[in-house]
């Protein structure tokens, strides 16, 4: 499957409704005493208010089901209402009216973060509907309205046509002064050729064409009226027009997603006040606000050229946390590293890793562990100090492929760079997030104990069977191994890492 970015960003402008539409009652009450407030001061936004309240009130009652539908519906309601206000008017109108949604649904009892987040969405979308210079509704059915009431086209109607399940053809949408005769029932024909003599049958056919134009996945019927062979020529280009005009408004709302996404993830993290809340939420985030169902979190130790596991969103969180690897194992990751060290300075941007099959880039157990299939990589990288951090692992649950979208990749990218920045804030200037355990052996454990116990040099050689020679020696490797300035510092790293 396709993963985009728009399938989670949808997902939350659906939840914030959703609220709205819950509390509308509450909500609602709170709107209207703002209104009559104005009102009683005589305040030049009283009217405007009152008019945009109906705007939300004419789309109370409907669940979201298509997000462009509905804030194109929103769009023109408020277009009839309230068209007339400037930019800034209808921001300050806008402001109003989500103050006293956040109010409402807070005195509802409803304090989560995410909720009024998903509020806040809803309203920042309607922000750039309304204040849009230019019109972004790419409708076929709008467009084809526009060219049938032109004057200047000697274009009756168009009809949409619609395959039937016995393979005929049906009229689905008239556009334009069809007669009547061919409005009141279903118009359906066998083939293209049938359904154009039975409505030709119905109509005064003279001087009258009825041209089917494939379009896409569509079909359209195009009645003109006497000769012209300019129209069919002209309806090509329009159309081929309009699909260009589709595709760049697609690329200008996938820029504007992933922009979406990262405001929305930095909001979400740079609530963090510790280090762990920090790799909490940033875990969390990836997949809250990103079209992905797991989460691994990991650092990287470029002291030891080790990962060492963080966190584990919608997995075992032990189980990660038990995770430490040298870099030796994940040929392909190590390669990644040496070529954004080659790089040096010079790296801004540090785009992620898309792995089609997992199998191919991981270690086996780690594949049939947490079953992988496809999996993203997405380097925790903070550009301010030019620093890799670690990196997120992240899927779409056990043994699910997918490919990713171009606004996702990105995405994804710019998520890594604001963890990298939060981590490196938090982490209080270390240069490693984990420093590993070291690896002592257990006749170190054993001296490192008795010294811990307080035992001398001469003490810790007699009861282990040892000369004091060895003992000393032991203990140098502790503290190498550790990298502690004395027995002291050995002993209380020791029992922090539970050594001893």
């Amino acid at each position: 499957m396709d993963l985009h970015l728009s399938i989670r960003l949808d997902a939350i402008l659906k939840e914030g409704w959703e609220m709205i539409r819950k509390h509308r009652d509450d909500i609602l009450s709170a709107w209207l005493d703002k209104c009559r407030e104005l009102e009683d001061k005589q305040h030049a936004a009283a009217h405007p208010l009152r008019l945009a309240v109906e705007s939300f009130s004419s789309q109370w009652l409907d669940p979201v089901n298509d997000i462009d539908q509905w804030l194109a519906s929103f769009h023109r309601e408020w277009e009839k209402r309230n068209g007339e206000l400037s930019p800034n008017q209808s921001t300050a109108i806008l402001s109003m009216m989500e103050n006293a949604v956040h109010e409402a649904i807070q005195s509802d009892g409803v304090v989560e973060f995410r909720a009024h987040q998903a509020v806040q969405y809803v309203f920042s979308k309607l922000h750039e509907f309304v204040n849009a210079s230019v019109s972004t509704e790419f409708d076929l059915e709008r467009f084809l309205s526009q060219i049938v009431s032109s004057k200047q086209l000697p274009i009756a109607w168009i009809a949409q046509l619609a395959r039937t399940a016995d393979g005929g053809f049906i009229v689905a949408k008239w556009h334009g002064s069809a007669a009547d005769a061919l409005t009141e029932e279903p118009m359906y024909g066998e083939t293209i050729f049938a359904l154009c003599e039975r409505i030709l049958s119905c109509i005064d056919a003279s001087g009258t064409r009825l041209i089917p134009l494939p379009w896409g996945g569509d079909l359209l019927l195009v009645c003109t009226e006497g000769e012209d062979r300019l129209v069919t020529p002209f309806l090509l280009h329009a159309l081929e027009q309009f699909h260009a005009a589709q595709k760049a408004a697609i690329r200008t709302k996938e820029q504007h997603l992933w922009k979406d996404a990262v405001l929305l993830f930095d909001q979400w993290i740079m609530r963090a006040k510790s280090l762990n809340q920090a790799i909490e939420y940033i875990s969390t985030g990836f997949v809250a606000y990103l079209p992905f169902e797991r989460c691994a979190l990991f650092a990287y130790s470029s002291t030891h050229e080790s990962g060492f596991g963080l966190y584990g969103y919608q997995l075992d969180n032990h189980d990660i946390k038990s995770i430490h690897e040298h870099i030796d194992s994940l040929p392909f990751i190590k390669q990644y590293i040496q070529r954004l060290q080659l790089l040096g300075r010079q790296m801004t941007n540090v785009p992620p890793i898309y792995v089609r099959h997992a199998a191919q880039g991981l270690p086996m157990k780690y594949v049939k562990q947490f079953q992988l299939e496809s999996i993203v990589i997405a380097p925790i990288y903070a550009p301010s100090e030019n620093r890799l951090i670690g990196a997120a692992i992240l899927d779409c649950g056990p043994k699910t492929f997918f490919q990713l979208s171009n606004d996702l990749y990105m995405a994804v990218m710019k998520f890594g760079q604001s963890a990298g920045e939060i981590l490196a804030k938090c982490s209080g200037g270390r240069s490693d997030l984990v420093q590993p355990t070291p690896h002592l052996s257990p006749r170190e454990i054993e001296v490192l104990k008795l010294v811990a116990e307080g035992a001398s040099t001469y003490e810790a050689a007699r009861r282990l069977h040892l000369s004091e020679y060895t003992v000393r020696d032991y203990v140098s490797a502790i503290l190498q191994k550790m990298n502690a300035k004395n027995r002291t510092e050995a002993i209380v790293k020791a029992i922090r890492d539970g050594i001893i």
